[in-house]
């Protein structure tokens, strides 16, 4: 996640969020079509990268953020908190796919894919991030998520 920081505030871009998330559903796609385990290597490098390490290793962030300034859409600042949150749902996820791929349970590795491709197309198309609005919810009930 790209951060900015605005009075002690860590923001990242929506525009730039929802582009991420609409390259996370073509690759997923991708795994759907293809039960090609080597997708499910490359999404959670590229969550890894995103969340553990700098944005900047990950290609389909570079690749999104490129997206977001050739077509020149407005900044819209959200809280990175809720989406870094959404993140590493999205990664445990990845995680058991793979694992479930690896046990051959290719079922159980589709179905969860099948799940997260379902909350990022929303994420890309509705602006409405499931994960950011459970993080709200556990916020607004002062349940405090220490470490990840």
């Amino acid at each position: 996640m790209s951060k900015i920081k605005y009075k002690t505030q860590n923001l990242v871009d929506e525009n730039q969020t929802r582009a991420h998330a609409g390259l996370l559903v073509l690759l997923m796609s991708a795994y759907l079509f293809s039960s090609n385990a080597v997708i499910l290597y490359i999404l959670i490098y590229d969550f890894l990268t995103r969340i553990y390490m700098t944005p900047y290793m990950s290609p389909i962030y570079l690749i999104s953020t490129f997206l977001v300034n050739i077509i020149g859409v407005k900044q819209k600042f959200v809280d990175e908190d809720a989406k870094e949150f959404a993140s590493h749902i999205g990664l445990t996820i990845l995680f058991v796919a793979l694992g479930a791929e690896l046990l051959n349970q290719t079922a159980v590795a589709f179905s969860l894919v099948a799940f997260l491709t379902l909350w990022k197309i929303v994420e890309a198309t509705k602006e409405f991030c499931f994960a950011c609005k459970f993080y709200e919810l556990l916020k607004s009930k002062n349940i405090t998520v220490e470490s990840l």
